[in-house]
């Protein structure tokens, strides 16, 4: 990511926290946060590592899939850094770890690409599932359940089904047909990714992850002395990251943290302890992947990512000496 967009981002996100913070009153705010249990942070933490984890478990299986092979300590490499992607709107910028593994083990984009699209395509899917939960008691966002289910069913059909497929492929190879091999090469990757057993048991091992993060953010609730009920914790934490998700704003910072609020106080939270407990769910799910990741690759990547550098160094000393050897 660009060092402007970044700084642009960080400043969106602060004053997102400021003008949350003088909604719910500064001072009132402080002590809602001074009166929270700590160690339900750890929990949250904790939570999400594993969360974490089952994820990368599906990223993997799902790159094996795909016929990419990297060593544990290199495909952890990636998946981690490709944390700090997402910040960026809808999580997009995650496309990066297709270039990273290309760096890495020179794998072509048409086998990685895929793999990023379908992780994100996972994690929608198995959010719906878990806004399910709560779905009776807020009716209203039936509508986007309904319409991100329907738009990953048409994306489903039209990827497995050979004449549609086939169709599609033949219109990009009449506009651009530079690009129609890398195209068939993506779609037959789609096609071995998306194999019914493959794509529902990855998407369930999604949805237990996910459900790890929403179990989390249960603990944050009791560290406020609160409480509510997992269904409909893990409603409200769900729908919350479904919302920002697609938005399409950076990290859907301001509307995940909004959507948190808004449910809580409908439920019968005060303002300073529904924003306190958004803020502190946001920095130990959101935040903590972002920061993690930055510090992954900033501290691995010399050690992970060779030094083609060097490499074409020592292609021109053997070249040379070659040469000498020839004479």
């Amino acid at each position: 990511m660009e060092k402007n967009k970044t700084i642009l981002i960080i400043f969106f996100a602060l004053a997102v926290y400021v003008a949350m913070g003088i909604y719910a009153d500064i001072g009132q705010l402080t002590v809602a946060i001074q009166s929270f249990h700590w160690p339900y942070f750890i929990l949250l933490l904790f939570f999400t590592s594993v969360g974490y984890f089952l994820r990368y478990v599906k990223w993997d299986i799902f790159l094996k899939k795909a016929g990419v092979r990297l060593s544990f300590k290199q495909n952890l490499f990636v998946f981690i850094s490709g944390l700090s992607m997402i910040v960026t709107p809808g999580k997009l910028g995650e496309v990066w770890k297709g270039w990273l593994i290309k760096d890495i083990s020179g794998d072509d984009l048409s086998r990685t690409v895929p793999v990023v699209i379908l992780d994100r395509v996972t994690d929608v899917l198995s959010l719906v599932i878990l806004s399910a939960f709560g779905i009776l008691s807020y009716r209203q966002g039936i509508y986007l359940l309904v319409i991100l289910l329907f738009l990953i069913l048409v994306f489903y059909i039209s990827v497995t089904s050979k004449n549609i497929s086939e169709k599609m492929i033949r219109i990009v190879e009449n506009k651009a047909r530079k690009f129609s091999g890398n195209i068939k090469g993506m779609h037959g990757t789609f096609q071995r990714l998306m194999e019914p057993k493959v794509f529902i048991s990855l998407s369930l091992l999604n949805v237990l992850a996910w459900f790890c993060e929403c179990l989390g953010f249960y603990f944050v609730i009791l560290g406020f002395d609160r409480s509510l009920s997992v269904p409909l914790s893990t409603f409200i934490f769900s729908f919350a990251s479904l919302a920002g998700g697609v938005s399409m704003i950076p990290g859907g910072i301001g509307l995940a943290e909004v959507t948190i609020t808004g449910f809580l106080q409908h439920y019968g939270f005060s303002p300073s302890i529904a924003i306190g407990t958004a803020i502190v769910v946001r920095f130990g799910s959101f935040w903590y992947g972002v920061v993690l990741g930055l510090v992954v690759y900033l501290l691995f990547k010399s050690r992970i990512i060779p030094d083609k550098g060097h490499d074409f160094k020592e292609y021109q000393i053997s070249s040379a000496e070659g040469s000498n050897v020839k004479r």
